[in-house]
């Protein structure tokens, strides 16, 4: 693309000339010699001659310029400069920038279809805001890399079972660190169980190591949470160095520094502003990786997620292996899950547009999202919410269709003071011992369970009292 960026002085060449290598051929047009020179020390390409003289334009060729952008301050001298280019070039693409609050100025002149007003704010907004971020984001991975002295070993540590955000995360983390595997393991307290997700590291060879709560500070190893916060663990973690999450805060807890950025629809994304920031373009397992966990944890951008994650999601996409998702996503699905969900499709009842299923003993804990997810596919369902006994455990996991109430609020109302519960607005999950559970309900069933949940999500008065 050829550009013709005309202008009184140097101010669109510093906005424009970052944007130039990555969008085409910017020249720019300015009034004087004086302008034209500084813009030359800064090697960009310009002329210079009157802004309202037809000769200025007709030594320029217009028809090799695709489009012309037009900044002068004063609004007569701006029409007639768009003007003039018109009249000399029926076909050329004008964007006029303007500082009026609507984009436009009154004009009498007939509407041109390749005449396009923008309003400076908007342009800022489109080319800059990745500039900013970059800023505070380069901040936050110099604080973060300031954590971690060059010989200690630092523990990564992930929820009982990880997860492709967790796992992609992680993997980030190490690459930001330029740490390696002995000096850096990725770790959790359980097992990672989902087909997928064996999948993925078996896929990646990314190695997950479980180790017990006693052997996080061995030889004075430091700690990193990543996609999970301290409270998520029902046993002390001790001393907590980093913490980078997307979900909600629960309860306080102490870490040396935390990010946590509750709009986001995954912690990859803060991952990938992270690598970005620091200029490390992630290897094509890391962007595979990282792509995978936003993928998984927005539903492919569907549910939670926000511009950044769609950035993210862009900047990803093109480095990374997308024949090797592919075979991520599709592992062997294994016979005793097959019988489990079939098992679950006969119980299941739909009331006010709510699928609720127990599961009953279950020995891998994923089968329960993974049938919630499942329930919005039927027709007429709104809400899943799926149980299931893991150990001594009742796992509540919930899915709604994303613009109905807060699932995570739900749960935390109704089940973070006799355990671990909460997520976001299309997606969350409770965790509650056995026992608890049954001094409050009784027992563990699709009836204790509906009747609990019901009258939250369908009345309005009800969920307005839970969300204060």
């Amino acid at each position: 693309m050829q550009y013709l960026a005309i202008c009184e002085d140097d101010l669109l060449f510093q906005f424009m000339r970052n944007v130039a290598t990555e969008q085409g051929d910017v020249r720019y047009l300015v009034p004087n010699l004086k302008i034209a020179q500084r813009i030359k020390l800064q090697r960009g390409k310009v002329w210079h001659g009157d802004l309202l003289k037809e000769e200025t334009y007709k030594k320029i060729k217009l028809h090799h310029v695709d489009q012309a952008v037009v900044f002068v301050r004063d609004a007569g001298d701006q029409e007639r400069v768009c003007r003039l280019l018109r009249l000399l070039d029926k076909n050329i693409s004008i964007v006029s920038l303007t500082s009026e609050k609507n984009g436009k100025k009154n004009s009498k002149e007939p509407d041109d279809p390749l005449l396009r007003h923008l309003q400076l704010a908007d342009i800022f907004a489109e080319f800059c805001a990745t500039q900013l971020l970059d800023t505070l984001n380069i901040k936050k991975v110099e604080r973060i890399r300031s954590l971690f002295g060059e010989g200690e070993k630092i523990h990564i540590l992930l929820q009982h079972d990880p997860d492709p955000d967790a796992i992609g995360s992680a993997l980030a983390l190490r690459e930001l660190l330029g740490r390696n595997r002995t000096t850096t393991p990725i770790v959790t307290f359980g097992t990672v169980t989902r087909p997928e997700n064996l999948a993925m590291i078996e896929l990646l060879e990314i190695q997950i190591d479980h180790i017990t709560p006693d052997d996080l500070h061995k030889d004075g190893a430091r700690l990193a949470l990543v996609d999970v916060q301290p409270p998520y663990y029902e046993q002390a973690l001790g001393r907590v160095d980093l913490v980078v999450d997307h979900h909600p805060k629960r309860t306080n807890f102490k870490a040396r520094f935390a990010d946590l950025r509750t709009g986001y629809g995954s912690t990859a994304t803060i991952f990938t502003e992270y690598l970005r920031a620091a200029g490390m373009e992630p290897s094509q397992r890391l962007a595979t990786a990282l792509l995978y966990g936003i993928k998984t944890d927005t539903l492919f951008l569907e549910r939670g997620s926000n511009l950044a994650d769609l950035g993210a999601f862009n900047y990803l996409y093109p480095l990374a292996n997308k024949a090797m998702i592919t075979r991520i996503e599709r592992p062997a699905l294994p016979r005793e899950d097959l019988e489990a969900m079939g098992r679950a499709l006969g119980h299941l009842q739909i009331d006010n547009a709510v699928a609720v299923i127990h599961l009953g003993e279950v020995n891998r804990e994923d089968v329960i999202p993974q049938m919630a997810e499942f329930c919005l596919q039927i027709e007429g369902v709104d809400w899943g919410v799926v149980s299931g006994l893991v150990n001594d455990r009742v796992v509540i996991s919930v899915r709604n269709v994303g613009y109905v109430k807060s699932a995570g609020e739900i749960m935390k109302k109704l089940y973070d003071d006799i355990g671990s519960a909460g997520g976001h607005r299309a997606m969350a999950k409770a965790v509650v011992p056995l026992n608890r559970f049954k001094e409050r309900y009784g027992e563990v069933s699709e009836k204790v369970i509906r009747e609990a949940m019901l009258p939250l999500i369908v009345d309005k008065d009800q969920i307005e009292l839970a969300l204060r």
